[in-house]
């Protein structure tokens, strides 16, 4: 089952990829920036509104995924009718610069989405292995993780780029971000992906296994980049 879901991922890639190679360098590279930012904007408020949706009383389980897709969805349309109002005409490259960046940026445009909508499974109300294949640890598709990519990217962003200085946040436990200083940090310890497999309802496993606790940095917790756990946040259980 790992193996069709893996597969399943990089047919995805591949065809998202032809799509935004169409477009070529310019309008390739416009929208790897636009899901590029239209990330960061789900990732820095699909929590808020999922408390929101939550403090409704509709209290289904399924706020997170539902504000991830709805956020990422919104964001990428804004994004993309804003770049294609700002630079309508398409912009001549020499041909073998115009052939390998729309190559790398349809890519690269491709993995970042599919890493969002990974991560948005595994922030929904399912089985503990989504589709009985993608756990914390399985790195989907075929041990690239680009769920724990983004994650990591993500964290880094708000640790040492877009830093929020503020007494309500807490010092990087690991000494990475912030210089001691309290910070807004999504998820000091690296556990999104850890939390999130543990709160999804069904299944009974729990993890990391008991007899791994000692080696959790190892497991879950990882370095300020988080690279064990998925490199993210915490969830509505200790991010940012």
């Amino acid at each position: 089952m790992e193996m069709l879901i893996n597969a399943i991922i990089a047919g995805l890639v591949l065809g998202l990829t032809y799509a935004l190679t169409s477009e070529g360098l310019w309008g390739a590279a416009l929208m790897f920036f636009n899901v590029v930012f239209a990330g960061m904007i789900t990732f820095n408020f699909y929590e808020p509104l999922a408390d929101l949706i939550d403090k409704t009383g509709i209290n289904w389980g399924g706020s997170e995924a539902l504000c991830i897709l709805l956020l990422f969805g919104v964001s990428v349309l804004i994004l993309r009718l804003t770049t294609e109002t700002l630079a309508p005409a398409m912009v001549r490259f020499p041909m073998p610069i115009y052939q390998a960046g729309r190559l790398v940026f349809g890519v690269a445009g491709a993995c970042v989405t599919m890493a969002i909508l990974i991560l948005a499974h595994e922030a929904a109300p399912v089985h503990k292995k989504v589709y009985k294949a993608i756990a914390y640890d399985t790195k989907p598709p075929f041990g690239l993780g680009f769920d724990r990519q983004w994650l990591g990217f993500f964290q880094f962003e708000t640790g040492a780029v877009f830093v929020q200085y503020s007494n309500a946040g807490r010092p990087d436990p690991y000494g990475t971000f912030g210089r001691g200083h309290s910070i807004k940090l999504f998820d000091p310890r690296g556990e999104w992906l850890i939390d999130h497999q543990n709160n999804r309802p069904y299944g009974t496993e729990t993890v990391p296994p008991e007899e791994s606790d000692s080696s959790s940095s190892d497991t879950g917790g990882g370095s300020g980049a988080g690279q064990a756990a998925g490199g993210g946040g915490g969830g509505r259980r200790g991010g940012r």
